[in-house]
């Protein structure tokens, strides 16, 4: 069809899942995909390149790359998944209202990337989460709400890739979270964060004030403690582990800053959290294809 004909959309395959460990193996599809991370942290390669995402990161592949997703033992990750493709004249959900009223969608229509990690600036997580739950519920349907929350997430995203771009504090704030995500077991110090951040320590610390409410030092406490729920609620290991591998050097100060923070011990959160955390598409990846749907089984 002519690129003057009204553009549509398909949704090709969904899951919401949370993943305890996975090596998925490179492969490609004519379908563009969002891989987007709710919590733990997972590795997922494009092409040559190596994405490292935590929590509300996201990995937007283009049709036809290259890619896969790792997740290392211990270390659950939960991710928001949708493929989608574009066409001319056909197709489930018109898009032209779309494309003629959202300015960021029309930007990132002009130029398309092959594969772009991102971080989500606005509510890309909550419109993927509203769709994918619309399409668990009735994935044989292209009602008209559907096609709403699908706009919605498109233009979730093309906002997310479009204004971060510019903002170059968020994205010296993101080098340093990323950092800090990659190294929560260490000891971090300002100074040297800085320097890799390649900005003052003052100039960052303002960043973190301003942008996340909160001190350079308070964001990696609570990074940590945050690690350490999430594992609690999602992990075998031990607490003597857990509070080594989010960078305590003792049990008894992790135990006791833990409880400071969640008013609870790290045991006693264990006891009344932990259950095996059940994704909307349990252990599936929904695929729909010719009006139909079927799925195949993701973790055993």
């Amino acid at each position: 069809m002519p690129e003057n004909s009204p553009l549509f959309g398909e949704i090709t395959a969904f899951y919401a899942l949370t993943l305890p460990e996975f090596h998925m193996p490179f492969h490609v599809h004519n379908s563009f995909e969002i891989m987007y991370i709710t919590a733990g942290t997972c590795r997922i390669f494009c092409g040559k390149e190596i994405f490292q995402a935590e929590p509300n990161h996201f990995v937007f592949i283009g049709a036809k790359v290259p890619h896969r997703l790792e997740i290392a033992p211990d270390h659950p990750c939960s991710i928001l998944n949708l493929e989608f493709t574009f066409s001319y004249g056909k197709g489930s959900f018109p898009l032209a209202e779309l494309f003629s009223k959202c300015r960021d969608f029309q930007e990132f229509w002009k130029k398309i990337p092959s594969y772009r990690q991102g971080t989500d600036m606005r509510n890309l997580g909550y419109a993927l989460k509203d769709l994918i739950s619309h399409l668990q519920k009735t994935p044989d349907s292209s009602d008209f709400l559907l096609c709403l929350l699908y706009s919605r997430a498109l233009a979730e995203l093309a906002y997310s890739m479009i204004h971060e771009r510019g903002n170059t504090g968020l994205y010296y704030l993101k080098k340093a979270c990323g950092y800090i995500d990659r190294n929560i077991h260490e000891t971090i110090r300002v100074p040297e964060l800085a320097a890799y951040t390649g900005i003052n320590k003052s100039y960052l610390q303002s960043l973190f004030s301003r942008i996340l409410g909160c001190s350079i030092m308070e964001y990696i406490n609570k990074k940590r403690l945050e690690e350490a729920a999430f594992l609690l609620t999602n992990s075998s290991m031990n607490i003597t582990d857990i509070a080594f591998a989010v960078g305590y050097n003792s049990r008894q100060h992790f135990a006791h800053t833990f409880e400071k923070y969640y008013a609870a011990g790290p045991l006693a959160y264990r006891q009344l959290h932990k259950r095996q955390m059940t994704a909307d598409t349990g252990k599936n990846q929904y695929i729909l294809e010719s009006g139909k749907t079927s799925y195949q089984k993701l973790i055993e």
